[in-house]
């Protein structure tokens, strides 16, 4: 992603829209057992001067998620272009 974000900067930008999103899903009566979310990983910009390890951005992303999505969401899904460090991809 381009920019000079910092990682904590993306989680908390993160944190703010997933909360907005689910918000409104919550006032248009939708059901979230039956969504699957498809969010950003919390990244820093590429121009940032620190780059997290793989470790450090999945916790980010991971923690942001805990925080800001309800429980009943059961799914929650990547897509594989959303790599810009170019690190290993699950099979």
């Amino acid at each position: 992603m381009d920019g000079q974000h910092t990682l904590e900067r993306c989680c908390e930008v993160t944190d703010e829209v997933l909360r907005t999103v689910f918000v409104e899903l919550f006032a248009q009566r939708v059901m979230l057992e039956g969504i699957v979310l498809k969010p950003n990983m919390v990244l820093p910009g590429m121009a940032c001067a620190s780059q997290p390890t793989l470790d450090e951005a999945a916790n980010a992303t991971v923690n942001c998620f805990l925080r800001a999505v309800p429980a009943a969401v059961p799914a929650i899904a990547f897509c594989q272009a959303d790599n810009p460090h170019n690190w290993p991809q699950p099979v």
